[in-house]
């Protein structure tokens, strides 16, 4: 369990930045945001998968061990 949770902390290290400027954000914010959202998705998949992998795994520990 330990190990599991050293890995997940690692793995949540996210940087995120947000780009374009003021005006660009006045201009469409609805459209920014999901600019912003589809990017930070984009970047982060590999992270999410092996998150949800790290998850199954130390779940079917948990059921083993009950």
């Amino acid at each position: 369990m330990i190990n599991s949770v050293k890995k997940l902390d690692k793995i949540n290290n996210i940087d995120f930045n947000f780009d374009g400027n003021l005006r660009k954000i006045i201009e469409n914010p609805e459209q920014w945001a999901e600019e912003q959202a589809e990017r930070a998705i984009a970047e982060n998949t590999e992270k999410y998968l092996d998150a949800k992998e790290l998850g199954e795994k130390f779940w079917n520990e948990v059921k083993n061990i009950s």
